[in-house]
Formats: C-alpha cells, sequence, structure tokens
C-alpha cells in the first residue's frame, strides 16, 4: 500500500468521526496523561479491581485495611494513598461482626481520637436490591439529595452483588459470555464516574496457588479477562504467611510478602525475607558457578520466589562483597568483543579455602554445611583464614 492510499484511508477514517478507529501516527501523537493511582502503583483511579482467595484466608480484613489507609490518607503496605471517600458494601458480615472488624483495623492505624462524623468511610449492608442499576439508583440518589459522592468502591462480595439478567440466561449464553458482559456495565459504570471498585472474590476451593493468577480465580475466566487488575490473596488458613500477588492493564505485576497476625496484614520482615532469597541465590550459583543479574532474576521468578526485579538487583548489591563483609557472593566484570560489559556473580570463597575443593568442582562437606544452614551462616573463620594468609 503506497503512501497516498495509507493517507486517505486515515483521512476516510478520522475525518468521518469513527471514534473506534485511530492511526498510528495519531495515536503516538497523543498526550494522555500519566496514570493516577489513589493507592500508588497499586489502584488506579476509575479502575475495576478483583480482589481474590482462598475462602477464610482474610480477604475481608484485607480490603478493610485497604479501606481504612484510603479514608484516613495512610500508608497501605508501605504505598501511598491519596485520601478518599469510601463505601464499603458488606454482602456478607452483619453490623455486629463489622464493628469487631473495624475496631481492630482502627485500633492497628491508632486511629482512635478521629472526629468520626467526619470521617469517609461508609457502610452498606444487606439490600434487597442489589445489581449495576441498584447501585446507580442509589448513588444517584445520595449525589442529588445530600450531595454525597464516593472515590472507592468495596463489594464484598461480587457474587451476592451481581444480578445476571434472566433474559441472557434464557439465552443460553455461556457463563463466559454473561460474566464478561456484566463485568463490561461495571466497568463502564466506573469510567464514567471516575470511581474506582474493588469486587471481593473467592479463589477455588483448596487449590494452592499455581503461578497462574487467572488459573486459582473460581468460575469463568471471562471474570479475570472483564477486570483492569487483579489482587489475589494467597494464603492458608492458620498460617502466618502471605502472599498478595498483583497484576492488571495499568499495574506491574508484583508480589508483595505479608504476615497475618491478630487479623491485620503487614509487610513481611524486609531483613527474613533478604535472607531466604539470598539463600536461594547461593543454591542457584552452586549449580551453575557463575550468572548475570537477569539469569539469577529470571530463575527465581520460575521457582516463585519473586517477581521483582528490582527486589532481586537490590539484594545482589546488598550482599556483594565488595559493598559488605559479610557478603555471599563476588561481581567481575566480564568485557565483550560488542556491546556493554556485563556482570556476573559467583559465590565469595577465598583462595584458602578454594583449596579444600577437588578437581571436579565439587564442594567439600564442610563447604556444603556451610552454605545449607538455613542460612545461619557464620562465615568469621573465612575471614581469619584470609587474615593469617596476609600475615
Amino acid at each position: 500500500m503506497d503512501n497516498t492510499n495509507t493517507n486517505n484511508m486515515k483521512n476516510s477514517f478520522e475525518n468521518q468521526g469513527i471514534d473506534s478507529y485511530i492511526s498510528v501516527e495519531n495515536l503516538l501523537n497523543t498526550d494522555f496523561g500519566k496514570d493516577e493511582y489513589i493507592i500508588d502503583n497499586l489502584l488506579p483511579k476509575g479502575s475495576l479491581c478483583l480482589l481474590s482467595s482462598r475462602p477464610k484466608a482474610g480477604k475481608t480484613n484485607l480490603a478493610l485495611q485497604m479501606a481504612t489507609c484510603l479514608a484516613s490518607g495512610k500508608l497501605f503496605l508501605g504505598k501511598k494513598t491519596e485520601k478518599s471517600k469510601v463505601l464499603f458494601i458488606s454482602l456478607e458480615l452483619n453490623q455486629k461482626q463489622m464493628k469487631k472488624r473495624i475496631i481492630n483495623v482502627l485500633n492497628h492505624y491508632q486511629i482512635t481520637d478521629t472526629n468520626f462524623k467526619k470521617f469517609p468511610l461508609v457502610f452498606r449492608f444487606s439490600s434487597e436490591e442489589k445489581g449495576i442499576e441498584a447501585l446507580e439508583k442509589e448513588l444517584r440518589f445520595l449525589r442529588e439529595k445530600y450531595n454525597i459522592t464516593f472515590d472507592v468502591i468495596f463489594v464484598d462480595t461480587y457474587v451476592l452483588f451481581k444480578d445476571i439478567n434472566k433474559e441472557a440466561i434464557a439465552k443460553h449464553k455461556s457463563i463466559y459470555e454473561l460474566e464478561s458482559e456484566y463485568l463490561a456495565k461495571l466497568r463502564k459504570f466506573c469510567e464514567k464516574n471516575n470511581v474506582s471498585i474493588v469486587l471481593i472474590y473467592h479463589n477455588r476451593k483448596a487449590q494452592a496457588f499455581s503461578g497462574d493468577i487467572t488459573e486459582n480465580i473460581m468460575g469463568s475466566t471471562g471474570i479475570a479477562g472483564a477486570v483492569n487488575e487483579i489482587f489475589l490473596l494467597d494464603r492458608k488458613t492458620g498460617q502466618d504467611k502471605a502472599s498478595l500477588i498483583t497484576t492488571g492493564h495499568t499495574i506491574e505485576e508484583e508480589e508483595i510478602e505479608l504476615q497475618f497476625q491478630k487479623g491485620i496484614f503487614t509487610l513481611l520482615s524486609g531483613t527474613e525475607k533478604e535472607f531466604r532469597i539470598a539463600e536461594k541465590i547461593i543454591d542457584y550459583l552452586k549449580q551453575v558457578k557463575e550468572a548475570t543479574k537477569t539469569e539469577i532474576y529470571n530463575y527465581l521468578k520460575e521457582i516463585g520466589e519473586t517477581r521483582s526485579k528490582g527486589e532481586v538487583f537490590e539484594i545482589l548489591d546488598k550482599f556483594d562483597i565488595e559493598n559488605n563483609q559479610a557478603g555471599f557472593w563476588k561481581c567481575s566484570i566480564e568485557k565483550r568483543s560488542r556491546g556493554k560489559p556485563v556482570k556476573k556473580y559467583s559465590l565469595s570463597i577465598s583462595e584458602s579455602v578454594s583449596n579444600i575443593i577437588d578437581d571436579d568442582n565439587n564442594i567439600d562437606d564442610e563447604i556444603e554445611e556451610l552454605f545449607n544452614d538455613d542460612f545461619d551462616i557464620d562465615i568469621g573463620w573465612i575471614l581469619e583464614l584470609e587474615d593469617n594468609d596476609s600475615s
């Protein structure tokens, strides 16, 4: 196709006002502005999100923490929030149960002396009417009668909220079609009103996290495909360790490690997590001898240990012997005939200790035990050997 035909095609689409068509040139020249978040890099404005977990994993607790942080402007799991007006629709818990939980959350965030008449978090409990149309009707009434609007709406749970059209069921549409169409309406509602909605949902029962978020969400894949962002809470009942795995159209894929104590989720201690990842890096370097940052990250991602490149790169720098006398690996620069030099990492073993490694490069039992002792590593004896050699 020559340039004349290309320009004619572009002009015929755009001059006739066909909104769904746009040329590459105009798309690249359009300034859409930066993505806006109400929780940094987690909850975009005007988005439809799904928060899902196994039953009894704590998803309502986590949603209450998120709602409270948004209403107060406090950090949520270390992320900045924009103070917002929040509606929490509770279709599972009654008022007595909710009171107990919200008191626990407010105490955790030390929100005890606030004038709650002005605290922008409102609960709505079970109602005979449900679904998008009922919600629109209620919000219109609140806006017109009392000038009340909301920035974020939590729905606990989506299953109890949705009202699938009986006519659509009669047409024998697939579950995928029904869910996709219904959530598309909700997504348009979010965009039209610039409100973010977080739907609370269930994972498949008794299923461990498979590594694929969509495979773990109960029901049709149409649900996972129709929302903007997905937050998957991975925690087994009775355990205090958990992960919040996030992905979506706007946010980057991320895994946030958490601990759950007394009904509250908090970030897992950074040091504890760093040491666990470092232990996996040591195991990998023992197998491959040396590796680049990207190779190490790909290995850790493959075994489900992390989803964040930045996190891995920070740990590699932190435990490099050049930066830390008690480091576990060293970094060398490999020059190439073409392209930039490449950093490669290998285990840090002094010349004195390397004498006990045999010709096949198999590490002696004593060194093997050193690197496998649940990360309770005492490298003082290595340093002593090095000091004796230098003297």
